[in-house]
C-alpha cells in the first residue's frame, strides 16, 4: 500500500493508544496515511521516487520496495496456493504496468512455482505484452488498466437500470 499500513496486528492500536497515548484519530492518520511504501521509505508514495531513492543508497527506500515485493509475491504465493496453481500472473495498475524492477524482483520470489520473466520483454512499459521467458512455467503479462473506462460503464449500466 502506498500509505497504508496493510496486514496489521490488531494489537498494535491498543498499543499506540495506551503507550504512545495516540488518540483514534492519530492512530487512524498513522495507519492510513503515514505507513505503507511512504511510512517506511519516508520519501513519497510515489514508488517511482522511491525507486530513485534506493538506487541512490537510500536504505530506508530499499527496505519499502524489498517489503513490498515480498508482500506481493506473497500474496501470489497464497492464490497460487489455494488454486493448485496458476496459468498466468497478470501485473497492472501503476506499479504493474510501469515498474520492470518490481516485476522481476516479485517474479524472482516466484521462480520455484516455475515463473520466469524474459529482461528484454519486462522493460516494456504500460502495454500490454507478455513478458514471461520462453521456459517459464507460468505465463506472465501487463495488462494495462484503463479505470476511467470501467467506472463510465459501471455507471451507464446503473443509469440504465434506473
Amino acid at each position: 500500500m502506498g500509505t497504508r499500513s496493510g496486514d496489521l496486528d490488531p494489537s498494535v492500536v491498543t498499543y499506540l493508544m495506551e503507550k504512545e497515548k495516540m488518540s483514534p484519530e492519530e492512530i487512524e492518520n498513522k495507519l492510513n496515511k503515514e505507513s505503507g511504501a511512504y511510512g517506511v521509505s519516508m520519501v513519497s508514495v510515489d514508488f517511482r521516487d522511491i525507486e530513485a531513492e534506493a538506487e541512490a543508497g537510500g536504505q530506508h527506500a530499499k527496505l519499502s520496495l524489498d517489503i513490498f515485493h515480498d508482500t506481493v509475491a506473497s500474496y501470489i504465493a497464497k492464490c497460487m496456493v489455494a488454486m493448485n496453481g496458476v496459468d498466468v500472473i497478470t501485473f497492472t495498475a501503476g506499479v504493474g504496468e510501469k515498474g520492470p524492477l518490481s516485476r522481476k524482483a516479485i517474479c524472482e520470489k516466484l521462480e520455484f512455482f516455475g515463473v520466469k520473466i524474459d529482461d528484454e520483454k519486462n522493460k516494456i512499459r504500460g502495454e500490454e505484452a507478455e513478458i514471461s521467458a520462453e521456459n517459464s512455467k507460468v505465463k506472465v503479462y501487463i495488462i494495462p488498466t484503463n479505470e476511467e473506462l470501467m467506472i463510465a460503464r459501471e455507471t451507464l449500466k446503473q443509469l440504465k437500470r434506473n
